[in-house]
């Protein structure tokens, strides 16, 4: 249960100065919040992907740059445009020092959740929600970060939803087929009434709008050979919280969710315990769960989630210990990473991947750590690289360390007090070169396929291109106030 009031905003100079007198809805506000972190944007709709390149327009591009054909897509918010929902920008490193700096175009606008890398990362998935007649129209992109050409496209009609709903959509590639998993929170207005509050100097009591929200979840699949979605199916589980956490491996798709609290349950003076949450397996394909099981605290929605090699989905939560859920029976073992178990004033995103090889690669750049661990010696750290602490590691984008492709250099953006960006060897920890512009801040980082490194800038201009070996290959600048690196 959500309880909204519609009210105006204040204290916000940008917003006023553009929009006086306007007054945002619950969506568009949610919207919004795509800068302050990549991992929620709720939509505002749109009826199509407005900057999208055609296949034709994308080919070209690709073609005049065949030594880099690979694409970097930058999420976030544009500039002077407070609540207009994710945005997507493309962006290629120059193909040398000499050549000409590369000018990023705008991809997509109105996200309806940030985007989504596959695991190979060779492809990202972009979700938009369109008003329709029939109800809200879902659309999935995918796209290669090789041309970035749209490679398949479906869309899914949400039959008996209203208008005014919030969706969140967010898709799940289940590795080795060429299926796309999509979870979707449905959000809709249940009851409207009036609220009433005591203001905290006055003592007066205060009556506005109020409108009571409820979530429920549905499953969908889409096929990336066919352009087919089969479903939705609804999993019947209102009320319960939007956020969730998926993942799949090749046979299931699995998702943690939980009960939403409710007021009737709260007893100040014999408080209850909080909900519990759940994980379920679904077969691909199907809305009936093969099994449901609790899960640990804390509650799903935004913490880094990887498939291992065995199937089973770990789960790195508080950021220092895994939560390992059997993809044959739910049951959850925890594994707490020593390394990581350090406690430090400020906040820290930490970041999660599987490598191929089979290794867990995690990074946590408050405390200015690198781990590789190994779920085939009961996750034992194989090695660990010690770095400077960035100036804001808790920041979006949260990738500010990162691996060359071929898993042997950590790139991590450099301490407060010197700025650029350094290189080391993940196996020895040994510093290999570094980039130091004179103290220039770095944000986050992304490695291209092709081994360039692009490191993001909060001050214009705000894309630094660098080979392998860290030497500067260009600069590139957008209005984008950058969330996240796909």
């Amino acid at each position: 249960m959500v309880l909204s009031r519609r009210r105006r905003l204040g204290g916000t100079e940008s917003f006023r100065a553009g929009r006086q007198g306007f007054e945002p809805t619950r969506r568009e506000v949610l919207a919004g919040g795509a800068g302050a972190g990549a991992l929620l944007a709720l939509p505002v709709m749109t009826s199509s992907l407005p900057g999208s390149r055609s296949a034709g327009a994308a080919g070209t591009a690709s073609s005049s740059s065949s030594s880099h054909p690979w694409y970097a897509f930058l999420y976030g918010t544009p500039e002077l445009s407070p609540y207009p929902g994710g945005s997507v920008m493309a962006s290629k490193s120059p193909a040398s020092a000499s050549a000409s700096p590369t000018t990023p175009f705008q991809f997509a606008s109105k996200l309806a959740t940030a985007p989504v890398l596959s695991p190979d990362q060779s492809t990202v998935a972009l979700v938009t929600v369109a008003a329709a007649s029939a109800g809200p129209r879902v659309t999935l992109t995918l796209v290669s970060k090789a041309t970035a050409a749209v490679s398949k496209q479906g869309s899914l009609t949400l039959t008996g939803v209203p208008a005014d709903a919030s969706i969140l959509a967010t898709p799940v590639f289940a590795p080795g087929t060429k299926t796309v998993a999509l979870v979707l929170a449905i959000t809709i207005p249940a009851t409207a009434g009036t609220l009433r509050k005591a203001d905290a100097h006055t003592a007066a009591i205060i009556t506005a709008p109020a409108t009571i929200w409820k979530s429920h979840h549905a499953l969908a699949y889409f096929d990336s050979s066919s352009g087919a979605f089969t479903g939705p199916f609804d999993l019947a589980d209102e009320p319960s919280l939007a956020l969730t956490t998926a993942a799949a491996n090749g046979t299931d798709v699995f998702v943690w969710t939980t009960p939403e609290p409710q007021a009737a349950d709260y007893d100040k003076a014999r408080p209850r315990p909080a909900p519990l949450s759940s994980v379920s397996a679904f077969p691909l394909g199907s809305g009936r769960p093969r099994f449901s099981a609790p899960s640990l605290a804390p509650w799903p929605g935004g913490e880094p989630v990887v498939t291992l090699a065995s199937g089973d989905v770990a789960r790195l939560v508080y950021g220092r210990e895994l939560q390992v859920c059997s993809a044959q029976t739910g049951d959850i073992t925890t594994r707490a990473l020593a390394p990581l178990s350090v406690a430090r004033p400020k906040p820290s995103a930490v970041t999660m991947q599987a490598r191929p090889d089979g290794t867990l690669f995690i990074t946590k750049p408050g405390i200015g750590i690198a781990i590789v661990v190994d779920p085939a010696s009961s996750f034992r750290v194989t090695s660990r690289v010690g770095f400077p602490v960035p100036l804001a590691p808790g920041s979006a984008p949260w990738s500010k360390a990162v691996l060359s492709s071929s898993g042997e250099v950590l790139y991590v953006t450099g301490g407060a007090s010197s700025g650029g960006v350094s290189a080391y060897r993940m196996d020895t920890g040994a510093l290999t070169a570094s980039y130091v512009p004179g103290g220039r801040q770095y944000t986050g980082l992304h490695v291209l396929p092709d081994g360039d490194v692009l490191a993001v800038s909060p001050a214009h201009p705000r894309l630094t291109f660098f080979s392998p070996a860290l030497s500067p290959l260009g600069t590139a600048d957008t209005s984008l106030q950058i969330a996240a690196v796909f």
